[in-house]
């Protein structure tokens, strides 16, 4: 079996407080994209797990973490073997371990003939990770709490996406905690993109777009901020960081203008990736 597993950006992330675990509160308008990851699964004694990345090809990945999960939850004897295609760019903002555990879930309750009911797969996404329900929803959703909490949203445009990365990297951990000492005040993006949703224009949800961590992101990783001015000069309709970063997206108009964007970030070392928003 082979499936796919998307990446995803934030349309918007508003954090709201602090939860009574210690978690940071969330209010975030994901959307998974076309970038993907591809997972191959087969039914084995044991598990096992490759993939074309060394340095995550480790018995923690979070794809036997979950896969260990299912097997537990579903009772079963035995295993699967893994073999990730990673093109997804990481730790980036853009959830892609976290899809990556989604699809394996989704996938071996496939491949073992749907033993588990879709409440027992998210409860799962929910104990392995913030972002691993959404991903296993699989389609633009106002997101809260840890990021567990999903209402899905429809009539969410698709957007063709430029997304871009340098080579540096920004640890979650280390975002936070730099968030919590600059006392940010608390962005409203979320709601206004919902209101926006509302009356259906699309330049004015565009325009609703936004990200926390913007600033902190500035600070701990200025070439975010030269990425997001080159989108802009590109001819972006908008450009934003995704999840804690440091991966950049741009909003185009179209795919030939996309195209051309990717290209001359490319031709200025960065990595770029065409897309698009998937509904």
């Amino acid at each position: 079996m082979i499936i796919k597993a998307f990446a995803k950006i934030n349309l918007t992330l508003d954090i709201t407080g602090i939860l009574p675990g210690g978690y940071h509160a969330l209010r975030s308008v994901m959307a998974p994209v076309s970038l993907c990851d591809e997972i191959t699964l087969e039914k084995s004694d044991k598990t096992e797990f490759f993939c074309n990345v060394e340095s995550i090809s480790t018995p923690d990945n979070l794809c036997v973490r979950a896969a260990n999960a299912f097997l537990q939850k579903a009772n079963i004897t035995g295993g699967v073997v893994i073999k990730l295609q990673k093109n997804i760019p990481f730790p980036a903002g853009l959830g892609g371990g976290s899809s990556d555990a989604a699809a394996v879930l989704r996938g071996m309750n496939e491949l073992y003939g749907n033993p588990l009911t879709n409440g027992d797969l998210f409860a799962l996404a929910s104990s392995l990770g913030s972002d691993i329900p959404f991903c296993l929803l699989g389609k633009p959703a106002l997101c809260e709490g840890r990021g567990e909490i999903l209402t899905p949203l429809k009539d969410v445009p698709i957007f063709t996406v430029v997304i871009a990365i340098g080579d540096g990297r920004l640890p979650t951990p280390e975002v936070f905690k730099k968030y919590d000492s600059m006392n940010l005040p608390v962005r409203n993006d979320t709601d206004n993109f919902i209101s926006a949703l509302g009356n259906g224009i699309k330049e004015d949800i565009v325009a609703s777009m936004g990200n926390a961590f913007t600033s902190v992101a500035e600070v701990l990783a200025p070439e975010t901020k030269t990425l997001r001015d080159e989108m802009l000069s590109c001819g972006a309709l908008a450009s934003h960081l995704s999840g804690s970063g440091p991966s950049v997206y741009g909003i185009f108009k179209n795919q030939d203008q996309g195209i051309k964007a990717a290209e001359a970030l490319k031709a200025k070392g960065y990595s770029a990736y065409v897309c698009e928003t998937l509904n």
